[in-house]
């Protein structure tokens, strides 16, 4: 789907003592916000309907941008203004501007030189990536500032995932859910992995650490040149959390061997190589940190987020496709089916998986 831009961006640039004159570029890319390039500017609108406390979530990144770029400079981190990002404040020192629509904006320095991974990750790329995430959690793991504000509540809770899912399917509101019988079964059959998962957060062994939450491969920038790991962005849903769910995104977007919307689900299954690579780059920036209970759940981790994301695909399509951008009829169906099928996948190879991790781990 082709994105103009909106015709407010003029007044949004304003509001950041910008000229409103700057021609806005659309970056293509992304399942909830929208992006322009702007000069040297990278000008995003917070999707409403996602982001409903649009104010706190910038409040949030620009907390932790600021605790990255501080921890950064301390560790002695090179060209620190390449590996983290730049929020640009208002002339009144805010970190975004609100739209008259109620949307909220944010402007943050355009890295040039970059790029992101949007298909299956080299071995090289995959270790990149998940050094990025693993350096993320390294300098957040001592994060003392204020504390960040709760802006999508149980997010990452699966149980919640699956009664909205139920909620969806009974009220039908696109008469699509007999198409989806098979889809809905599946769901339903996998739901007490959901329910094991919460409860081990709630047994008090798993601590509780400043997270990305959305850990995959778009979320990193690489040097276009030389391929190393940079920044990590689109810090909107970064919140207190647990590690393991940041991990189990990492496995279900990096070790993939196919696409997040591949049609052909002969193509989807848990490449070793990439796992294993995964295992390496994250390991190698804060394997540190880790305490034994996250380390035995780390394959379980990547079973649980590969379900909740392919519930929440299967939850959008029902609902009529209102969260995730489609670019096609039955897109976040297709998504959802890729999700499920490398869940059977990765339960399958399970406990070949779990002695990477135990040789990982030392």
């Amino acid at each position: 789907m082709d994105l103009m831009p909106r015709p407010e961006i003029p007044e949004v640039l304003a509001r950041f003592g910008w000229d409103p004159a700057t021609p806005a570029i659309v970056e293509p890319g992304g399942h909830i916000n929208d992006s322009y390039r702007v000069g040297d500017g990278l000008l995003q609108r917070l999707n409403p309907a996602v982001f409903r406390n649009g104010g706190e979530v910038l409040s949030n990144v620009a907390l932790v941008t600021a605790h990255l770029r501080t921890a950064a400079i301390a560790a002695g981190w090179p060209d620190v203004e390449r590996r983290v990002l730049t929020l640009i404040l208002t002339p009144q020192g805010a970190p975004g501007a609100r739209a008259p629509d109620g949307a909220w904006w944010r402007l943050c320095r355009y890295l040039t030189g970059t790029r992101t991974v949007t298909r299956t990750p080299t071995r090289g790329e995959a270790v990149a990536i998940a050094a990025a995430f693993g350096e993320f959690h390294q300098l957040m793991a001592d994060y003392q500032g204020p504390e960040l504000a709760v802006v999508l509540p149980d997010f990452h809770d699966p149980v919640q995932r699956v009664t909205a899912l139920e909620q969806v399917a009974h009220s039908n509101p696109e008469g699509r859910r007999e198409a989806v019988a098979a889809e809905l079964a599946f769901a339903r059959s996998r739901a007490g992995l959901a329910v094991r998962f919460m409860e081990l957060l709630s047994g008090g062994e798993v601590p509780r650490r400043i997270v990305h939450n959305d850990a995959k491969p778009g979320n990193v920038l690489l040097d276009a040149r030389t391929g190393e790991a940079l920044a990590v962005i689109d810090l909107d849903t970064v919140m207190a959390g647990t590690l393991l769910t940041d991990v189990g995104d990492l496995i279900r977007s990096v070790a993939c061997a196919a696409r997040e919307d591949e049609v052909n689900l002969a193509r989807v299954h848990v490449r070793r190589d990439l796992f294993t690579a995964l295992l390496q780059g994250w390991f190698r920036t804060a394997g540190t940190i880790m305490v034994a209970a996250e380390r035995a759940h780390w394959v379980m981790a990547g079973l649980v987020i590969t379900y909740e994301q392919g519930v929440r695909f299967l939850t959008d399509h029902l609902a009529g496709d209102r969260y995730y951008r489609i670019s096609r009829p039955g897109h976040n169906l297709d998504r959802a089916r890729v999700q499920f099928r490398l869940l059977e996948d990765l339960e399958r190879e399970q406990a070949g998986l779990e002695r990477l991790v135990h040789l990982a781990g030392g």
